[in-house]
């Protein structure tokens, strides 16, 4: 049998053929999972700035010497500080030779002698993720989550998302910008994300934060931290003046190809009247216009999110595949 050797990796210290190697395994792992890209070379750097850093590990199989065929990522979730979030990416060529398990046997480890309990990660339904994940001992499913795409370089989906514009709703305006919410905008922005949580099952991947015009400033710089473009489109209130429905997506420095599709919400009293939809259409035209190199949009939502999948579909979303939010406790004596 192959033998596998695991051994951390301080990007500090990693030789620089080594750092580019585990970058560009997680990259692809990722673009596999969420249907986004990371930039090997910008994940790199992200990696050489982080404070402090991250628990990452690197798997070879064979000889010390051979490539990096699996990576793995473990942080404390913000929210539960004795749960790990955990990253674990094995190459195609890499699967299916122990990779994988020598990872997830030196993760629990070090999750263990740090403290953590449980550890939580995201995998793509059925093989090979769903199976690995499921070898765990006691792993729950703690949420069912779609994949859904809005393909911007087919007419059709470009056309929906104009008629849906074309029908402006009475009492409101659309607002668009890129970077820093505007000052006079900054608040009402905030007490909108602030309810990102209300959307069943948000409370398990996120947690509680405070939304006032500090929290929004640290928040934008933290998104656009490695070179990400932060685009808003806002529906404000002819009457108050204060944004009441807003959806946020990320394009990568390069313009292309894939932007993410991050939150949507809307205020509590401003809800049932189409603003999401509205919102996110016009969001989605926006992206086209300025950044021809999108050719794509992708989100995450939760499989119990009706009223969420209803919206996406009507702006052009389709289902790409299915993920699993899972957990299992850290058995480490």
């Amino acid at each position: 049998m192959t033998t596998v050797t695991v051994e951390p990796l301080l990007p500090r210290r990693a030789a620089p053929g080594d750092l580019a190697s585990w970058c560009a395994v997680f990259s692809d792992g990722h673009r596999e999972l969420s249907g986004s890209p990371i930039q090997p070379s910008v994940l790199a750097e992200r990696l050489l700035a982080e404070e402090p850093p991250a628990m990452r590990w690197a798997a070879r199989s064979g000889l010390a010497s051979s490539g990096i065929g699996g990576v793995a990522e473990l942080r404390p979730q913000p929210h539960q500080p004795r749960t790990g979030f955990l990253r674990l990416f094995v190459a195609p060529s890499a699967r299916r030779g122990g990779v994988g398990s020598a990872l997830l046997s030196r993760v629990i480890q070090s999750a263990g002698a740090a403290g953590m309990d449980r550890m939580q990660a995201t995998v793509l339904a059925g093989p090979p993720g769903e199976p690995f994940a499921r070898t765990l001992p006691d792993l729950r499913v703690l949420l069912h989550l779609e994949l859904q795409e809005q393909r911007l370089d087919q007419e059709w989906v470009v056309r929906r998302c104009q008629e849906l514009v074309a029908s402006p709703l009475p009492g409101y305006r659309l607002v668009h910008w890129l970077g820093a919410a505007p000052e006079a905008l900054v608040a009402s922005f905030g007490r909108v994300m602030s309810h990102v949580l209300d959307a069943p099952g948000a409370a398990l991947q996120m947690a509680p934060r405070a939304w006032d015009a500090a929290a929004v400033r640290a928040w934008e710089a933290k998104m656009t931290a490695d070179g990400k473009r932060l685009m808003v489109c806002a529906a404000v209130h002819l009457t108050s003046g204060e944004a009441v429905a807003v959806t946020v997506a990320t394009v990568l420095p390069s313009g292309g190809p894939v932007a993410d599709q991050h939150d949507t919400a809307v205020v509590p009293e401003h809800r049932r009247r189409g603003l999401a939809r509205w919102v996110k259409a016009a969001q989605a035209l926006r992206i086209h216009e300025r950044f021809s190199g999108v050719l794509a949009a992708t989100s995450t939502v939760n499989r119990e999110n009706q009223q969420m999948k209803a919206v996406n579909r009507a702006v052009g979303y389709r289902l790409l595949h299915e993920r699993l939010l899972v957990e299992a406790p850290v058995a480490y004596p």
